[in-house]
């Protein structure tokens, strides 16, 4: 009966993994994160090469899942049609175009390490790294302005902006909080690399 107590009070703070090791519960904590971060670094690195994609071409506004996917089939399947991207552009000065790309690769850097800062509980370092590469600053403003979409420019402004409020909620060490507004950030994301090409 004491044995089967201790056994029960062992699994309170850990479990036996495949390899027969104790796992603790702060173990699967940070591997949980790790895979929500690989989650959405993944769908940001689909956005950042979605922008990158060749934009010599006229496109009607909006993006159509079933164009972009072809149609009769899925990405690989039989009498696939030519991809076709129906996004509008984001009226970005040729001159900006190199520069705005290497933006998003930080960006989508930054989210990863804000992920990999709060599945290390270190909220200062997240928060640090959200004002720094995420945020609204002087060189980040005057990029804004150059751009010729207004409609665009307005979404970049609400990105940035929410950045800073998600550097304010992880300076709090709040991990379910966080996770929300990086969410709420990202959706910044997914809407503006939804709506529009280079």
């Amino acid at each position: 009966m004491l044995q089967h107590s201790s056994h029960q009070a062992g699994l309170l703070s850990g479990h036996k993994g495949a390899s027969g090791r104790v796992v603790h519960k702060q173990e699967v904590k940070m591997k949980t994160y790790r895979w929500i971060a690989c989650g959405i670094i993944a769908c940001a690195s689909l956005s950042v090469s979605a922008l990158a994609a060749d934009s010599a071409t006229e496109m009607r506004p909006g993006m159509q899942m079933g164009r972009m996917m072809g149609q009769g089939g899925g990405m690989m399947g039989k009498g696939m049609q030519p991809m076709v991207d129906e996004r509008e552009s984001a009226g970005i000065p040729e001159r900006m175009k190199v520069r705005q790309k290497a933006k998003m690769r930080i960006h989508l850097e930054a989210v990863k390490d804000i992920i990999d800062a709060i599945a290390a509980g270190d909220f200062d370092k997240a928060s640090d790294t959200a004002t720094r590469n995420l945020g609204m600053g002087k060189r980040m403003g005057k990029m804004c302005k150059g751009m010729k979409n207004e409609a665009f420019r307005s979404l970049a402004q609400s990105f940035h902006q929410s950045a800073a409020h998600l550097a304010e909620v992880l300076k709090k060490g709040d991990t379910k909080q966080s996770l929300i507004a990086l969410g709420d950030t990202m959706n910044y994301c997914i809407q503006c690399h939804a709506t529009y090409r280079q």
